[in-house]
């Protein structure tokens, strides 16, 4: 008796194993398709074609909150991707790249804490040029457009997208004044990450911060050891 639930409890662990496996192999193309304009390769100014070179995509999890109440639960998936015309990713050591291009996408739910007025969010036609790495952070700024429940509700809203790659956290800051206040908070929307491709870009820039502390460190010791001397 005790040998058949050990089997069967193997059987049902090995059933278990396998679709979590499936469902992290298939979640990067279902994520895509379903956000098939991310999936658009944008063009730099000279016209030629980006390439991509990161690549995150995760989950909301988070409370908003406003003078110390939680007013909206989210949920939800988002997606970034970075694109550099160049191939070497240069794009890193803590300096704005005019020629590298982001594009965000995201959907999610807005529920009050008792359960009322659940909607879904659309954010799409992100455009920005303006993509920062230092420090183990990625930095983008820019605008979209917010749906609501299928109806566009906000337009050309200023977004601030910050991805710390090292701790693999998305933070998601919506202008309050171009949304009328409804994403009003006293934190960013926090998301995690569930897939990312080139995020050792993101990790390297904070291992260069801190070589070039290091060594600013060490001529201050020695620019001491030399006045004492």
């Amino acid at each position: 008796m005790t040998n058949n639930i050990l089997l069967l409890s193997l059987f049902v662990a090995s059933l278990v194993i396998s679709a979590l496996l499936s469902i992290h192999v298939s979640f990067p193309s279902l994520f895509t398709n379903a956000y098939s304009q991310s999936s658009t390769i944008p063009k730099d100014y000279n016209n030629k074609q980006q390439v991509k070179v990161i690549e995150a995509t995760g989950h909301f999890a988070n409370n908003q909150v406003e003078n110390g109440s939680v007013t909206w639960i989210q949920g939800g998936l988002w997606h970034l991707a970075i694109y550099n015309s160049t191939h070497d990713s240069s794009i890193n050591g803590g300096n704005t790249n005019n020629v590298a291009k982001a594009n965000f996408t995201a959907n999610f739910t807005m529920v009050k804490p008792d359960g009322s007025l659940s909607h879904e969010h659309l954010i799409k036609n992100f455009a920005s040029n303006n993509v920062i790495i230092a420090g183990g952070d990625l930095i983008v700024t820019g605008i979209a457009d917010i749906y609501s429940s299928g109806n566009l509700k906000y337009n050309q809203v200023p977004l601030s997208v910050h991805l710390m790659g090292k701790h693999h956290v998305l933070g998601l800051t919506i202008d309050t004044n171009k949304s009328g206040r409804h994403f009003a908070s006293s934190n960013e929307m926090f998301g995690t990450l569930i897939y990312g491709t080139g995020l050792k870009t993101i990790e390297k820039s904070q291992q260069q911060q801190n070589g070039n502390s290091a060594m600013s460190m060490n001529m201050m010791n020695n620019m001491s050891s030399m006045s004492h001397g």
